[in-house]
């Protein structure tokens, strides 16, 4: 077993130059199953418990802040307005209280994967329902899924924010516009992968290929400026799996969302069911 420090494995090809983190062996606790009891009046009717998402214990959710957090079962659809609907007013849903009760707000795209990863890592009957979820969320659909990872492009750069406004750096972007994730990447995109990815970037390849094979990367033009969203999902066209870079300034009308645990379990209407 690694110890806990981070480790750096030697490059052994040209396109293992860029040293990938090596993370030490992990032992994740086991996701867990958020249900809504229903109401006095409501079980008299017969309802029954309903799932409402899936409890990842210790997520960085966001950098240096570490948690529990619950995954939304179904996707979010965006309540006011049309099926395509900018950030900004994402961002204003994910601070109503009336219309976001629940506090529920978009992952950004090393969220994501990690989530992923974790549910792939993992074989109960919960973690397999939250491994299929994943499947629904990036089944070939019109759109993909919005993460709240942005990046900001100014000819042939680009900086990165997670979780809509917090600056993770700045990478150059590769020169591919189209790429796919191997392990014969260059040092100049697995830099660029890391910044948007996150830590878990080296495992995006067998991660999302769960979904859908090859994984592939799409990033804009080297002369573009401006921002753009991260999207994430089976293209509806050609049908692979698609990390899209370079999506245009407005964003889906759908998402998967997170929210703390600890907000959502001060309610007792929840509990945490362990299958």
């Amino acid at each position: 077993m690694h110890n806990t420090s981070e480790r750096f494995r030697p490059a052994g090809h040209k396109a293992q130059e860029l040293s990938e983190i090596v993370l030490p062996d992990e032992v994740f606790k086991p996701i867990q199953r958020v249900v809504k009891r229903p109401r006095f009046l409501e079980r008299l009717f017969g309802r029954e418990e309903q799932t409402v998402g899936y409890l990842y214990r210790d997520v960085e959710y966001t950098p240096g802040i570490v948690e529990d957090i619950v995954l939304s079962k179904e996707l979010l659809y965006y309540p006011f307005g049309p099926i395509l609907s900018s950030r900004h007013d994402w961002q204003k849903y994910e601070l109503s209280e009336a219309e976001n009760p629940l506090c529920w707000f978009v992952p950004s795209a090393p969220v994501i994967l990690e989530l992923c990863y974790r549910a792939q890592h993992e074989d109960t009957a919960v973690s397999r329902e939250a491994q299929q979820s994943w499947h629904d969320t990036f089944k070939s659909r019109a759109w993909c899924s919005l993460t709240s990872t942005l990046l900001d492009y100014d000819k042939g750069n680009a900086r990165i924010y997670h979780n809509w406004t917090i600056d993770a750096g700045a990478a150059p972007v590769p020169e591919e516009i189209l790429f796919e994730r191997s392990q014969d990447n260059t040092p100049a995109v697995n830099t660029f992968l890391q910044a948007m990815l996150g830590k878990r970037y080296s495992a995006a390849e067998g991660t999302f290929s769960k979904y859908k094979t090859p994984v592939r990367v799409y990033t804009p033009e080297k002369d573009v400026t401006g921002t753009r969203v991260l999207v994430l999902g089976v293209g509806i066209i050609n049908n692979k799996f698609c990390i899209e870079a370079s999506h245009d300034s407005y964003d889906h009308g759908y998402a998967r969302g997170i929210t703390l645990a600890k907000k959502l379990l001060v309610d007792k209407r929840y509990e945490v069911h362990d299958a």
